[in-house]
């Protein structure tokens, strides 16, 4: 029975083991912003990008997706500055109700426009990332973070696993 069991548990490994990645990142949603995780040890950007800069086409996709955030982000500041802008002509007592509605018409469709714009640019952001994450990924798909080879020695034969 118990060499039923080596035997199963040699199997098993000899199976498995080019299944098993070694240092994958991944990203996950977080509140803020995403988080990312090198196997199963959570990582800051910093050091994301850190191990990014080994790999040239790697940072450059990374480099356009930090490119589509700022555009995202100035959008986004564009948008509350109109809004600010057509809040203000809607709340000016001076003119008739009719005149701060025009008023306030130009500065709402810009509005609207810088919107759509900042959404655009952040969902081409967040697919980089996920291309930068996939193409560094990529590099491990044929690596396992051990492997197996047969041993011979004064006790007979066997398999050792190498780290």
């Amino acid at each position: 029975m118990k060499i039923l069991k080596t035997q199963l548990l040699l199997i098993l490994l000899v199976l498995y083991a080019p299944k098993v990645m070694a240092q994958e990142i991944t990203m996950f949603s977080g509140f803020w912003a995403p988080e990312y995780y090198q196997d199963d040890k959570k990582i800051n950007k910093k050091e994301l990008e850190a191990l990014f800069i080994k790999n040239d086409e790697v940072q450059l996709q990374w480099k356009k997706a930090k490119t589509q955030e700022t555009v995202a982000g100035i959008a986004t500041l564009a948008e509350l500055g109109l809004l600010v802008w057509a809040y203000s002509e809607i709340l000016d007592d001076r003119r008739p109700k009719n005149e701060r509605a025009e008023r306030a018409l130009g500065p709402l469709v810009g509005s609207l426009g810088s919107l759509v714009i900042g959404v655009i640019y952040l969902t081409k952001a967040n697919r980089s990332k996920k291309n930068a994450i996939l193409t560094y990924n990529r590099q491990f798909d044929k690596q396992t973070s051990f492997y197996i080879t047969p041993v011979g020695n004064q006790n007979g034969l066997g398999l050792a696993l190498k780290f």
